[in-house]
């Protein structure tokens, strides 16, 4: 009887075989690992980096712009002297004098110190109509500088020249300074000051 002779397998099978081994390997456990797959375009893509602080916008400041005061209409209050009064009118000043209010028509003002020491100043008369009230600022040459207020205190700044009648014209020239404004700074004191120095020196120097 003859033997049948087993035909060797194709050159083909067998280059398929090696292929096949080549790209699998056996794990620990017998399982076969697969080469890694190439990563994917989403996988090398480069995550955006955070913006540098030199490029981020810069921070919108959170001050508010200074403002500009709003015109303003009132009547402006002066303060003028009613002589030998003795205190019956206003507060008693110097000689048995005193400081009596009056009211002018509606101004128009962004500042009320300014405007009440202007108004003051601008008064050459040295009587106030009929009302019998002395101007005793009258001969003086003043004008109004500046102002501020610190607390219960306003500091008025004048430049120019201040001119007494005499021992009873100083505290009738302060006081009509300082009621004045007070009473538009809504203050309790007043400090006068004529080219930086206080208006008491001033009048002394006189």
């Amino acid at each position: 009887m003859r033997t049948q002779r087993t035909s060797p397998a194709p050159l083909a099978l067998v280059l398929a075989v090696l292929m096949l081994a080549a790209g699998c390997s056996q794990g620990p456990g017998g399982e076969t690992a697969e080469s890694p797959a190439p990563p994917t375009s989403a996988s090398t893509e480069t995550s955006a980096s955070p913006t540098s602080p030199a490029a981020s916008t810069p921070a919108q400041s959170t001050e508010p712009a200074a403002s500009v005061a709003e015109p303003t209409t009132a009547a402006l209050t002066l303060f003028y002297v009613a002589v030998g009064d003795e205190g019956k009118a206003g507060p008693e000043i110097g000689c048995g004098d005193s400081l009596v209010a009056t009211e002018t028509g509606p101004e128009e003002f962004t500042n009320q110190i300014e405007a009440s020491i202007d108004a003051l100043l601008d008064d050459e008369e040295e009587m106030l109509g009929e009302s019998g009230l002395r101007n005793a600022l009258a001969g003086s040459d003043l004008d109004y500088v500046s102002s501020a207020v610190d607390g219960d205190v306003v500091t008025v700044e004048l430049s120019g020249t201040v001119s007494s009648g005499g021992t009873c014209d100083d505290p009738r020239i302060i006081g009509q300074l300082q009621y004045t404004a007070m009473t538009a700074a809504g203050t309790g004191e007043a400090q006068i000051l004529v080219d930086g120095k206080k208006l008491e020196e001033a009048l002394s120097a006189k």
